[in-house]
């Protein structure tokens, strides 16, 4: 068993909201109630210790991306409290701090805002053709455009078919188990900030630049115990400045813990993706390029990373496989809807979409078999560049796509009349710019620091594997501290598949730097020694995890309810660290794709009202619909770096969003255009 699991599984594990400082007080966040207006008036709440509202903050929520993005877009940040006006529901428009966590609902109600409502706009497309701007100056709520084209683009005109897929992949929530959550305090001199975090220093960087406080003045833990992020706990959000700017003007430690309402409404939403994209191939099934759009709802302001989504998934459309050209237009576009980021997969789910209906498509269209379109034109195990410049690294492409057809050819004997599907993906594994880690002789054993660390895996395990191979010594005299920015100088964080791949690394050469320093038997250093360390920054560039996968579906025509019979996952993994813990990775992001495909979404109505207030009203699977099988194969062929590993956090959803979409397609011999599919759709064939 996995060690760091036994708290988990025992009830011993301790979460954000199981942390109660002495003198602790209270946040809570007033929102809006509708999609679109001017505030005319606000009245605090006159039992509250403290009430903020713009005018107290006027402070907004930064915003990343590349520089040629930032110059090139229109980008609006969002205020951390609503600055006159409103553009979504949920919107923070004041908040207030009481000494009583089960006083704040009596004491919002004292809170009066009136409005004057506008119209909102909820749909890219009507945005995009409207004369109504969302935001003044922002002619047709366009945020981001960008043309992404490269290669031989006349190769166009030699094509002998051409197919065609408009896909809209709606909005989910990103919901992990545990909502988000902080407790700040400021000591008189620095901020320190605990919480629910996928990166300490993402977190202690968005703090900085909205704050405008030094960074050395910003220290931030994450909770020993983190319940799931899927993207939606990288970056700092408006509460965690709200409660910094409470403490600050209180000098109390102030909490704030999301309920699952508010989490269902607040950023960051995933998906809401728009595509419209061609094929050209020739008739002996040779992909010659794609060619098209991409549409990404930012919601109502840029927000995180989601500038940089719409040419994200527009580099990765040509997928595993060898094209003359490229030519994407890349849009991302404002509405009147919480704003979207980054959940599990962040544009490479979408695109693994994208490119694998077009292909599925063309071998109908040609009459070609599906697994050997997709060898005729894969990039093979070499290495390759695509036409939009992207560089993937050698990996075991063919082996994972002959190691799924076994599956595919076996299921297609056992399971004549249901829906059998193969799929295949490269995973980008967002490695740069590198990770952090120190190596310490403490107390007689070694401390191990990573600026990354868990919210689900297993982490810690992992270090001290590695840790204990390069210092042959056992696990038991290494200890694992993460995610905290006092652990090492310069940290990045956990997200993008990345950790176990680069932390990883970074612990290897901090230990190998260790042993260097110390010059003696390692065994004799611990017993002589003490506070001897190295610190490393272990720069990184970004690599790629193959992945093919079949899906076996059926479908209950009287009630339109689909059944996963059995899941094959076939992925590189690189280098096996723990064999537990990627299964688990693989199947659970398994779920998170067929559920994309069959339940979850994240509907609003013309005014811009969520259609959902529970958990179970977004779609989010119980265990009665997650009764299927998932059979997991690793292949290795190692990555470039010392822990020779490859990231598979997001493969599970990277490959189950088109393989259970195309194998539906197949049992049903239909064609869907959006996600989900509603069991109504299906029995109304």
């Amino acid at each position: 068993m996995i060690k760091e699991d036994l708290p988990k599984i025992t009830g011993k594990g301790t979460y954000i909201d199981d942390i109660s400082p002495k003198n602790v007080v209270y946040l809570h966040v007033v929102r809006s109630p509708i999609a679109r207006g001017i505030i005319k008036s606000i009245s605090r709440p006159e039992s509250a210790l403290l009430s903020l509202t713009w005018d107290d903050v006027k402070a907004y929520m930064p915003v990343r991306a590349d520089p040629e993005t930032m110059k090139q877009s229109k980008i609006v940040k969002m205020p951390v409290l609503a600055d006159g006006r409103v553009n979504f529901v949920g919107q923070p428009i004041l908040a207030f701090v009481v000494e009583d966590r089960y006083k704040t609902e009596d004491v919002a109600e004292e809170v009066s805002i009136d409005y004057e409502e506008l119209k909102p706009i909820v749909d890219v497309e009507k945005a995009m053709n409207s004369d109504d701007e969302i935001h003044p100056g922002v002619k047709k709520n366009i945020s981001v455009d960008k043309l992404l084209e490269g290669g031989e683009l006349s190769a166009k005109s030699k094509a002998d078919v051409v197919v065609r897929r408009k896909l809209n992949q709606t909005r989910v929530v990103a919901n992990p188990m545990e909502p988000k959550g902080v407790i700040a305090y400021w000591d008189g001199e620095h901020i320190n900030l605990y919480g629910s975090f996928q990166s300490s220093f993402r977190v202690k960087d968005d703090l900085r630049e909205a704050l405008n406080i030094p960074p050395e003045k910003i220290r931030v833990y994450s909770a020993p115990n983190v319940g799931g992020g899927f993207g939606n706990k990288v970056p700092s959000h408006p509460e965690y400045v709200l409660a910094v700017i409470a403490s600050m003007k209180l000098g109390r430690p102030v909490k704030w813990i999301e309920t699952r309402y508010e989490h269902l409404k607040n950023p960051i939403i995933g998906r809401g993706v728009l595509s419209d994209i061609k094929m050209y191939a020739t008739k002996q099934g040779e992909i010659l390029g794609v060619e098209g759009n991409v549409i990404v709802d930012f919601g109502a302001y840029n927000y995180t990373l989601n500038p940089t989504t719409p040419g994200f998934i527009a580099q990765l459309i040509t997928g595993p496989y060898k094209v003359k050209f490229a030519s994407i237009r890349a849009y991302g576009v404002f509405t009147n809807l919480p704003p979207t980021g980054p959940y599990r997969g962040a544009g490479r789910p979408e695109a693994a979409l994208i490119h694998e209906t077009l292909i599925e498509d063309l071998a109908e269209e040609l009459g070609m078999d599906p697994v050997e379109i997709r060898r005729k034109n894969l990039i093979g195990d070499n290495g390759y560049v695509t036409p939009l410049g992207v560089k993937i690294d050698p990996a075991g492409y063919n082996e994972v796509l002959n190691e799924a057809e076994k599956y595919y050819r076996k299921a297609k004997e056992t399971h004549k009349d249901k829906g059998i599907s193969i799929v295949i993906f490269t995973d980008f594994v967002r490695l740069s710019p590198g990770e952090g880690a120190r190596a310490r002789i403490e107390n007689g054993k070694i401390k191990i620091y990573v600026g990354a660390g868990p919210h689900g895996q297993a982490h810690s395990d992992t270090f001290s594997k590695l840790a204990s191979e390069v210092l042959g010594i056992s696990p038991d005299l290494i200890e694992v501290v993460t995610n905290t920015t006092e652990g090492v100088k310069e940290g990045i964080g956990s997200f993008g598949s990345r950790t176990a791949t680069v932390g990883g690394s970074a612990v290897i050469e901090a230990c190998r730097q260790l042993l260097n320093k110390v010059n003696m038997p390692i065994e004799k250093a611990l017993k002589e020694l003490e506070g001897v360390e190295a610190e490393v920054f272990y720069k990184a560039n970004d690599i790629f995890s193959p992945g093919a996968h079949v899906a076996v579906v059926d479908v209950d025509k009287e009630t339109g309810f689909v059944k996963v019979l059995e899941y094959y996952a076939v992925d590189d993994v690189g280098r096996t660290l723990i064999k537990e813990e990627i299964e688990g990775q693989i199947i659970g992001g398994v779920l998170q794709g067929i559920s994309q495909v069959l339940w979850e979404h994240a509907p609003y109505d013309d005014n811009g009202n969520p259609l959902f207030s529970s958990i179970a009203d977004c779609g989010v699977p119980t265990s009665v619909e997650a009764n299927y099988k998932v059979y997991v194969n690793e292949v290795e062929f190692p990555s470039s770096l010392p822990a020779k590993s490859r990231g598979v956090g997001e493969a599970g959803t990277t490959g189950a969003l088109p393989a259970v979409f195309i194998g539906l397609e197949k049992l049903l011999k239909r064609k869907f255009n959006k996600t989900p599919i509603y069991p109504w759709e299906i029995t109304n064939t």
